[in-house]
């Protein structure tokens, strides 16, 4: 099944789009909670606060359905 996985920030970087700027387009089994398809892509999931699909937050445990396009938001940070 196919995702794209959109981020921006620090996150970007780490995700390394392949779509655009912001996205990346991801081969992967159905099943699988978005952690552990980032987790497969080399990311650690504690570098996202959140996932954003379908007009609603989402837990890194949800599982996508095919063409899904999920954001990944990162924790907040500053100071």
């Amino acid at each position: 099944m196919t995702i794209f996985l959109k981020a921006g920030s620090e996150l970007r970087e780490r995700l390394q789009p392949d779509v655009d700027y912001y996205t990346r387009k991801v081969e992967t089994e159905e099943g699988k909670s978005i952690r552990t398809i980032l987790e497969e892509l080399g990311i650690n999931p504690a570098f996202v606060a959140f996932a954003y699909s379908d007009g609603s937050i989402k837990r890194l445990d949800y599982v996508p359905k095919d063409g899904d396009t999920i954001t990944l938001q990162p924790p907040v940070s500053g100071g």
